[in-house]
């Protein structure tokens, strides 16, 4: 709750949670003495206290501070206090252009795609900026392990964790034909897969787990944690793209980071 809105409750006389709303205006600078100058409290409950104005002087100067601000956008969320809990107006992609020989930046909002260069028919998403940026190598990798992999017409995305799967890229994804996603073998890389998923509904949209994985599984250091368990379960039930993958990494109980792939 923004903090015009506990001004708003204390100016009518509702009661609040007290103890929340000083931890908001500490963030904002204000001491817990500085707020006691403003404000009486009466406990009501465990978290709700009745609480009253003793400097009126002062509490005009919070009320100017923090108005009561339309939400529309990032911008006007943090005049309010609460930038974090509105969505940015566009989604950015570092994005290797088909035949391109340094990457570029593609601007997606609810208008569509901004993008300086053409599009090409098909998208690899790499998750790992290390793979990413050898991307010469990562493709030499791929031909290696999918025999039938090739790059024409391929576009190459880095997927930053997982902000490739802002609803703002719906449109990006759509223009495609055909997306692979080299990700890690982690909860992760699986939570991103599962999340472009429910974004995109793609008919053509693959999880990419190279034969060498079984191999390279065994040789990781990243153990595979009881806690995990559930959520592999569940998106081994629902999403069957990623059936073998878990697999492998229930067998092994391990998980692996793609920085593997580039191995000599």
């Amino acid at each position: 709750m923004q903090i015009f809105k506990y001004l708003e409750k204390i100016k009518s006389g509702k009661p609040l949670n007290f103890d929340v709303f000083c931890k908001k205006l500490n963030i904002e600078g204000y001491d817990d003495l500085a707020i006691l100058k403003v404000f009486a409290t009466k406990k009501i409950s465990k978290s709700s206290y009745q609480v009253s104005i003793i400097n009126e002087s002062l509490f005009s100067k919070l009320a100017k501070k923090y108005p009561n601000y339309t939400i529309s956008n990032r911008v006007s969320a943090a005049q309010s206090g609460d930038s974090h809990k509105h969505t940015v107006s566009q989604a950015m992609i570092m994005l290797w252009p088909n035949q391109q020989t340094h990457p570029v930046v593609i601007l997606n909002d609810i208008n569509g795609i901004k993008a300086p260069v053409a599009l090409g028919q098909k998208l690899l998403i790499i998750e790992n900026q290390e793979n990413f940026v050898k991307k010469d190598e990562s493709l030499s990798f791929l031909k290696h392990e999918f025999p039938e992999f090739n790059e024409n017409g391929l576009d190459v995305a880095w997927g930053s964790g997982n902000s490739i799967s802002n609803r703002l890229n719906k449109a990006f994804f759509n223009h495609y034909q055909h997306i692979d996603c080299l990700l890690d073998l982690d909860m992760g890389g699986l939570t991103t897969f599962v999340n472009l998923v429910k974004l995109t509904t793609h008919p053509r949209l693959n999880f990419l787990l190279p034969p060498c994985a079984d191999a390279l599984l065994k040789q990781s250091k990243i153990h595979l944690e009881n806690k995990h368990r559930v959520d592999l379960c569940a998106f081994k039930e629902n999403y069957p793209q990623l059936l073998h993958a878990i697999e492998l990494m229930m067998h092994h109980k391990k998980m692996l980071e793609q920085e593997m792939y580039l191995q000599d």
